[in-house]
């Protein structure tokens, strides 16, 4: 029989796996299944509980009628005899215990305000825990005043982030928490944010990450903290200088191995696996020749993973596991004490997007591939080519629909240089006969394209589009200097990558029309979109999605903009380079402008806020461009990965309509 076309309802049919955490007794393994509610227009997640071979159960189950639950977050007791979790379902983030064996939730915590991050101590009695704010318990009588007022009054530099809004004057703090009297008491102070805490193995000390640096809000550069917990006396560990981030102790306590590079706030280079000594305080960048970068830099929209970034030891405190984006892959790695990093231990033309570790044998991963949003695999770390999928969630969805394969192909830019790139033929592909083609453009541009499941793109290929994307110089995967050529010449030579790429797949893939091709990006993608319609007029429709096209406007709009714009163009400055931003702009150019183009937009947005839209609507409307402005009301940045489900899928009607209105 064959299959459908994919549609956008699809989006809502799709279950997401993520953050699988495997037993003290290594024979089982928790995860997070996450559930697209459309008649809610929301997400919902639960826990589940498997062995290695697949038999598992559903561990959490709870339904509130006001609003959708998401549990998250398992962590097994260091005994192994319960799961702790993180839950809204009271309406706030609450810690939450489960016994493995059965029975009734039961909440730990109960502040006012919810608690973030949390971690158990070796001994099982105690949690670490981070709270915005000062505790305050729901058990307290509330004293504030019912005519509070709400206006903002601003004194941070930094003070509002996308998907969180203007910050308040709370801070986030680290506490422990005794499990049995539910008893806080307060580590961290002052007017600083401290979290991604971690207990030694001895259980004596507490690590967490922050700074106190004067000038933390031009140039965030965190500090790891030692607390005493017996003293309860704070000491600085290491003062880092660039981001940290996934600490983790060896079984040994010599060691704290983090995530993260030296190069100062303003970098987009490679993060490397960094040691330090417990003992000295003294730094080893172990993966500093290993040239590529840790963590999952894969972007897709058909994702819903809710780990944290992670580094794993072995039992030996000999190796460490981590992940990398190489290419348009992201693998699982293990790297020694002395450098040596090994082989993938995971296949490739596939995306791990969290993963713990059974033995020096078998890894846990969540597994991601072009035909797949991700299931639990058993992977023998002596066989990349030997794996177990122990979930199959979407089996039903992937029989019933019909899933383009990309086909990778590599092209030289103009310099020589080596780009990546992949196609994805059209549903009921015809050969000898021609195809319209959109050039999809990624954001960052620190980020990649590769080899997990889009479904925009997807959607395309059945809508029936040839779907072309590729990895320009800026992207991740390809090394170090790689991701760094971008900077100081946006709109150059990854313009110049881009188009070579349309020219190769122009001149190699014969079923595509010339005279049918469209253009698409969000971001930097949304950017390089603009920059686009600005050169030329061979695209007969341009969709540009949370965009930019003032770079002077956006460094003071931005939540990042004062920082990010100086960095990504060599270190422009606000006054003396104002000429330098203004040519950087498309604005400028927007008298060039022919092509069609369709404006989608998050009014929430605060990483390209809605005034970028709204600049780049009025001057194209006001030239007699052929131009619409979408815009999706309490959406942020992240619309087309998390936002809410009718928005997204909205979104895509409006995407895909604006090319099939243009279409011969």
């Amino acid at each position: 029989m064959t299959k459908r076309p994919i549609t956008a309802d699809d989006l809502c049919q799709f279950k997401f796996v993520g953050d699988p955490q495997v037993s003290p007794n290594k024979d089982k393994v928790a995860y997070v299944l996450t559930h697209v509610d459309q008649e809610k227009d929301g997400y919902y997640s639960y826990i589940y509980v498997t062995d290695l071979n697949g038999e598992g159960r559903k561990f959490t189950s709870h339904y509130s009628k006001d609003h959708l639950v998401k549990d998250v977050a398992p962590k097994w007791s260091p005994d192994g005899s319960s799961i702790a979790f993180r839950s809204n379902r009271t309406g706030k983030n609450q810690v939450w215990l489960l016994h493995t064996d059965g029975g009734e939730a039961v909440q730990l915590t109960d502040v006012v305000q919810g608690v973030g991050e949390f971690t158990w101590s070796p001994d099982g009695k105690q949690l670490a825990v981070t709270v915005h704010g000062e505790l305050k318990l729901s058990t307290e009588k509330d004293e504030e005043k019912k005519d509070k007022s709400d206006v903002k009054v601003i004194t941070r530099l930094r003070y509002k982030g996308d998907g969180v809004g203007i910050y308040n004057e709370d801070r986030k703090h680290v506490y422990l928490f005794d499990v049995e009297t539910k008893v806080f008491t307060k580590v961290t102070a002052g007017d600083h944010d401290f979290g991604q805490a971690r207990f030694s193995p001895d259980g004596k000390s507490l690590f967490y990450v922050g700074t106190k640096a004067e000038d933390k809000e031009w140039g965030y550069l965190p500090a790891i903290w030692k607390y005493d917990i017996a003293s309860k006396e704070e000491s600085l560990f290491y003062q880092g200088n660039g981001y940290v981030m996934a600490p983790s102790f060896s079984p040994d306590g010599k060691w704290l191995a983090v995530a993260g590079h030296t190069r100062g706030e303003r970098s987009q280079g490679n993060a490397n696996v960094l040691l330090l000594s417990v003992e000295t305080g003294e730094l080893k960048n172990v993966t500093e020749h290993f040239d590529y970068t840790v963590g999952n830099l894969v972007g897709v929209d058909a994702k819903y993973d809710t780990a944290e970034g992670r580094l794993i030891w072995d039992e030996t405190s000999s190796n460490i596991y981590f992940i990398a984006t190489v290419g348009g892959d992201c693998q699982l790695f293990k790297v020694s004490l002395d450098g040596k990093v090994s082989a993938a231990l995971t296949p490739g033309v596939a995306s791990v997007t969290s993963f713990d570790i059974v033995s020096d044998d078998q890894a846990v991963v969540v597994l991601a591939t072009p035909h797949s949003t991700g299931d639990v695999v058993v992977q023998d770390l002596n066989n990349v080519k030997n794996f177990v999928q122990v979930t199959d969630w979407n089996s039903e969805l992937y029989n019933e629909v019909h899933l383009s394969t990309p086909e990778n192909f590599q092209y030289k830019s103009t310099d020589g240089w080596d780009i990546e790139g992949w196609v994805m033929k059209p549903y009921g592909y015809d050969e000898g006969k021609k195809y319209p083609m959109i050039l999809q453009i990624h954001g960052g541009p620190a980020t990649a394209y590769g080899n997990g499941l889009h479904h925009e793109m997807q959607l395309m290929a059945a809508k029936g589009y040839v779907v072309l994307y590729t990895n320009p110089r800026g992207s991740h995967g390809y090394g170090h200097d790689f991701v760094n050529a971008v900077i100081g010449d946006y709109g150059g030579m990854d313009y110049t990558d881009i188009m070579a790429g349309v020219d190769y797949a122009l001149a190699n893939f014969d079923y595509i029309d010339q005279e049918e091709l469209f253009v698409t990006g969000g971001s930097y993608g949304g950017y390089m979109t603009n920059v686009i319609v600005t050169r030329t007029d061979r695209f007969k429709a341009a969709v540009t999605q949370r965009s930019i096209c003032n770079w002077h406007s956006f460094y003071g709009t931005s939540d990042i903009g004062f920082f990010f714009t100086e960095w990504q163009h060599g270190h422009a400055d606000l006054w003396d380079d104002y000429e330098k931003l203004i040519k950087l702009s498309p604005l400028h150019y927007a008298r060039n402008v022919k092509t069609p183009t369709l404006i989608l937009h998050s009014e929430q947005d605060l990483r390209c806020p809605m005034e970028q839209a709204e600049q780049w609507y009025v001057a194209l409307k006001r030239l007699g461009v052929d131009t619409k402005l979408v815009r999706f009301p309490d959406e942020n940045h992240d619309l087309s990965r998390s936002g809410k489900p009718k928005h997204r899928l909205e979104r895509l009607e409006h995407l895909i309509g604006w090319f099939e209105d243009r279409r011969k």
